[in-house]
């Protein structure tokens, strides 16, 4: 047990080089609660010391992979190779009545497993405003890792998602899992050396032959030249080179990757589905209600003239509806009504596209509406000859306009003062003569004009 122990990390917790990793985690909870401080006495805490440091090595997988390739590779240095043929043969006698070395067994369901892999799985548990990732490691045979995978991939499905960044993560982490998990190819080649040599020393030459060509190729160019040193010796005992290939056990199958795949992207597919159904809803619900609107605001030029006119016309510069207005302090918009028709003007919110104000402006008349809030707005005004029975609209549009651009009103904090901004603006009609200064203004439809 010395030449498979030089640090004597397994007798420090009295198991054997071959233990199983939940045996190594059996003795040592045994161990820690006999020798612990608290529990006997400052006498035994050297060596709950050196159990503790022991326990650190052998219950991570990677570690104990690689201490046990240090003790064999210690063994090799120790042990010089004999080249001559008498030194052979009694080497081969030596070799005989050798121990038999333990193959490596999966730290899930303790069977020998020819191919081993000392593999890491990711679960993801998210609590809405940070995530937190678990690494499962062991060393498995396929079939259990492909099992720990799904298990991982499934929980992280579950939990992962519930913060944003959880959410982008758990698509990585199930991924990962589904291909395999994260690897160490130098801890594979060492896993598979030591098989070879296990199963050379029960005396399969042909399987042991196998796993030291795929131990041959690798990173660790000492395993892999060691390895190939075996590779030829047994060929020359009569190893069967056409049966050098073991299957790959580790192959990820078509329907195992399209499981992880559909898993990784079902939450995010889900989750990208419902904001654009809930986009769709409202762009629905935006064009229902500026067609409702439109309907009862806006009266076309193929009324009949049977409609009811308005019984008491509203006078210059009276205000229609009900409008946005400041109390104190305002902006005021001078409006100059140059055509002898009479015109509704409005001043409409850029960002919201509801009415701040509207104002009646009787022909060839000047009007003002005052109290106007901070913001962008546009301006917007119709003429017509008679109003409908509500006195907010016009029965029949003759033309309707809008003032280039936008008007950008904000109050300004002085030491004399709050100042607010004053416009004038001068409205145009399509048979009226502009001054030749004068910047044209845009021509809109009676359903733009109409919309709230």
């Amino acid at each position: 047990m010395a030449e498979n122990d030089p640090q004597g990390l397994y007798s420090a917790l009295g198991v054997q080089p071959s233990a199983t990793a939940e045996q190594i985690r059996a003795a040592y909870r045994k161990l820690a609660k006999e020798t612990h401080p608290d529990t006997s006495g400052n006498s035994s805490a050297e060596r709950f010391h050196r159990i503790s440091a022991a326990y650190e090595i052998l219950s991570d997988p990677i570690r104990r992979a690689r201490y046990d390739g240090s003790a064999r590779e210690a063994q090799r240095q120790e042990t010089p190779r004999q080249e001559a043929p008498k030194q052979e043969a009694k080497a081969r006698k030596q070799q005989a009545k050798a121990p038999t070395i333990e193959p490596i067994c999966c730290s899930r369901c303790g069977q020998v497993t020819a191919q081993p892999r000392s593999v890491t799985f990711f679960r993801l548990y998210s609590f809405l405003i940070d995530y937190f990732r678990q690494p499962i490691q062991g060393i498995f045979c396929a079939r259990c890792a492909r099992r720990e995978g799904l298990k991982s991939s499934f929980i992280t499905l579950l939990v992962g998602w519930w913060s944003r960044r959880g959410l982008i993560h758990s698509v990585g982490a199930i991924l990962t899992n589904g291909f395999g998990g994260k690897r160490e190819p130098a801890v594979d080649q060492g896993l598979l050396w030591h098989n070879a040599q296990a199963f050379l020393s029960r005396g399969n030459l042909q399987l042991a032959y196998a796993l030291a060509v795929q131990a041959s190729v690798g990173s660790d160019r000492y395993v892999a030249k060691d390895a190939a040193e075996l590779v030829a010796k047994l060929e020359k005992a009569g190893a069967d080179s056409w049966q050098g290939r073991l299957k790959d056990p580790w192959r990820v199958s078509v329907l195992s990757a399209a499981g992880h795949i559909l898993m990784a992207f079902s939450v995010p597919g889900i989750v990208v589905a419902f904001m654009y159904a809930a986009i769709i809803d409202d762009r629905a619900n935006n064009r229902h209600s500026h067609a409702a609107a439109s309907q009862t605001s806006v009266v076309t030029e193929a009324l009949p003239s049977s409609v009811n006119t308005c019984a008491s016309p509203p006078s210059n510069g009276e205000l229609l509806g009900r409008s946005r207005l400041a109390t104190a302090v305002g902006h005021i918009l001078l409006i100059n009504n140059g055509s002898s028709d009479d015109a509704i003007v409005k001043v409409k919110d850029v960002s919201t596209g509801e009415v701040a104000a509207a104002a009646f402006v009787s022909g060839k008349k000047t009007a003002s509406i005052s109290g106007i809030w901070d913001g962008i707005y546009k301006i917007q005004y119709a003429f017509g000859d008679r109003l409908d029975s509500t006195c907010r609209n016009f029965i029949e549009i003759k033309d309707a306009r809008q003032f280039p651009g936008t008007a950008s009103l904000r109050v300004e904090f002085t030491p004399k003062g709050i100042v607010s901004q004053s416009l004038s603006q001068t409205l145009s009609y399509s048979i009226g003569v502009l001054p030749a200064s004068s910047v044209a203004h845009e021509h809109i439809s009676a359903l733009e004009f109409g919309r709230q």
